[in-house]
Formats: structure tokens, sequence, C-alpha cells
């Protein structure tokens, strides 16, 4: 057996009518139990159900679950070259980190384009005009593509 180091695991002992002591484990965040011992296939493979559990609870209906969407699209994959898609996603970060949470119904109102361009100024001055629109290129791209596949309405 393979001892693996996982973060978010909870251990609760419990004494049993019979005296015996037993642990269970538990996702931190989630709340769901573990099958098995750690550092078993079936605890890793409850573990990892746990973790996608999490993921599409922060990513589903907001900006970053749509960019994450983008980032896994075949248009994203096919078209662009490999120095490219490592620049994007290095975009698509900052951008999740600053924009994540926004609802994706959202981006259907005129005065998120309003926070965008702030955003664009508010990078500008830390990291200069090439890198704020280089993020805006790679906002407008995943806009666009969420566009064309109806997740979002035709922005202004």
């Amino acid at each position: 057996m393979v001892r693996v180091a996982l973060k978010g695991v909870n251990t609760v002992r419990k004494r049993l009518s019979g005296g015996r002591i037993v642990k269970y484990y538990y996702h931190r965040e989630t709340g769901a139990r573990l099958a098995g011992e750690p550092g078993s296939p079936e605890f890793l493979a409850s573990f990892q159900i746990a973790e996608s559990c999490l993921v599409s609870r922060h990513t589903t209906g907001v900006f970053a679950g749509l960019m994450r969407d983008y980032s896994m699209s075949r248009e994203f994959k096919a078209k662009l070259a490999a120095s490219t898609l490592k620049e994007y996603r290095r975009k698509l970060s900052a951008l999740e980190a600053e924009f994540g949470d926004l609802p994706v119904p959202a981006l259907n109102n005129p005065r998120v384009k309003r926070a965008f361009m702030a955003y664009r100024a508010e990078v500008a001055a830390k990291s200069g005009d090439r890198e704020s629109d280089y993020r805006l290129s790679v906002l407008s791209a995943g806009l666009s593509w969420a566009v064309d596949q109806g997740r979002v309405a035709a922005l202004d």
C-alpha cells in the first residue's frame, strides 16, 4: 500500500458499543465520508469524487466555470499553438482570480463592461499596457466562445 499525504482529510475516532475504537475518514470541505483506509485505491477514488464535487460546486454557473469550459474546449486546444496555450492559461488564471465568482447571467449586464475596463486599467498600472491588453484579449476570446456556444447572450 502506498502512503499519500492528502490535505483536507478529517479523521474521526469512534468507540463502538463493544469498546473497540474505529476510525472514519471524511473529506473536510464537503463532509463526504471516504471509503477504505488511507492509501488504498478505494480511499483515493472516494477522495477524488469528493474533490470533483467541490470543484463543480465552485465553478457551476460562474465565470470561473465558463472559462474552464473554454480552456477544455476543442476550439481552445486545437486552434492555438502550445506556447499560446500556456500564456492563455496563465491569463485565464489571473482572470479567474479576479472574476471567478461572477455569476454567468451578470455577463449580460452592460455594467460588467465597466468592471472589465477598470480591471484592465488596474493591470496596466501594475504590469503595463501590453499585459493588460493581452488579458483583455484572452477574456474577449473566452466570452466570444461562450456566445458561440449559446452559454451567454451576445455582449454589447
